[in-house]
């Protein structure tokens, strides 16, 4: 979108918006979708629910956290993004958007990827998702 000329302050509901069009399309094919996504507010969140009951599909959400801080701000602190013109996520601005981010309501799964390994994560997303 950026190579495109869309502005870097623009692309977040773009983004959503393409997303919704590809997996609307996706499940017009009776295709699986599977979403990777913030979904901080409950627009977009209500977006996916309303996408699933149009086309008669279960919507399992799986919510991803860290609870051990220091391993949080280590892995924020550390990442290296190989696209250019990203912005880095610093770990103030991560703090803002979490003091704006809207506590989940749906059911869901919660994986703290701070306390179980990647192999075990797998299985329980793989198991929740079935």
């Amino acid at each position: 979108m950026w190579r495109a000329g869309l502005a870097k302050t623009e692309t977040g509901v773009a983004a959503y918006e393409v997303a919704q069009a590809l997996a609307d399309e996706h499940l017009r094919l009776r295709h699986s979708v599977i979403v990777d996504a913030v979904n901080p507010a409950e627009a977009p969140r209500a977006a996916w629910r309303n996408l699933a009951a149009k086309h008669r599909v279960s919507l399992k959400i799986i919510e991803c956290v860290c609870s051990d801080e220091t391993m949080l701000r280590q892995r924020i602190e550390s990442r290296v993004h190989s696209t250019a013109g990203t912005h880095e996520l610093t770990w103030a601005r991560l703090l803002q958007r979490r003091a704006e981010y809207e506590a989940w309501t749906d059911p869901r799964l919660v994986l703290d990827t701070s306390r179980t390994s990647p192999a075990q994560l797998l299985t329980q997303a793989l198991n929740y998702a079935r």
